[in-house]
């Protein structure tokens, strides 16, 4: 996808936002440097990516189940 899809894209999503409170913090958020706008989306990245991240306790419980 190049650069001017990604902005039709973008743009499209915020028209379709009825929210406006969430305008207001998009509003608030593009009024910020780029580099601000880089460290919040790759903050907000890697918390929706660590709750993805499920822990397997397979494992630990099998052991515990032989420990009973």
């Amino acid at each position: 996808m190049d650069s001017l899809q990604l902005k039709n894209k973008i743009i499209q999503r915020i028209i379709e936002i009825e929210d406006v409170k969430l305008l207001k913090s998009i509003d608030i958020l593009f009024n910020t440097s780029d580099k601000n706008i880089s460290k919040f989306l790759a903050f907000a990245n890697e918390k929706l990516s660590q709750a993805d991240e499920k822990e397997d306790f397979t494992d630990y419980i099998k052991e515990w189940v032989k420990s009973m």
